[in-house]
């Protein structure tokens, strides 16, 4: 008999591009059920600085990582198209 290995899922976190519009992040993540949140940012210079610098991320599961990056380009991509 083998024994069932049940694996907990495990969080990613994605970097959130600099001028993506609030809109289109939350839209993001109510479609996908991620999570928007902020995460220290590893600046060298900065080791020993009791302020590291924060940057946007979302985090969760992979697969609903991939799909609300993938959304975040899409809705970027058209909205770029409109200044064309």
């Amino acid at each position: 008999m083998v024994d069932k290995v049940t694996r907990e899922s495990e969080t990613f976190y994605f970097p959130i591009p600099a001028g993506t519009p609030y809109s289109i992040i939350a839209e993001a993540v109510n479609k996908f059920g991620v999570e928007l949140t902020d995460k220290e940012v590893n600046i060298p210079e900065m080791a020993d600085s009791p302020m590291m610098p924060k940057s946007w991320v979302i985090k969760g599961e992979k697969d609903q990582l991939i799909r609300a990056r993938e959304y975040i380009v899409k809705k970027m991509e058209e909205m770029l198209e409109k200044f064309k």
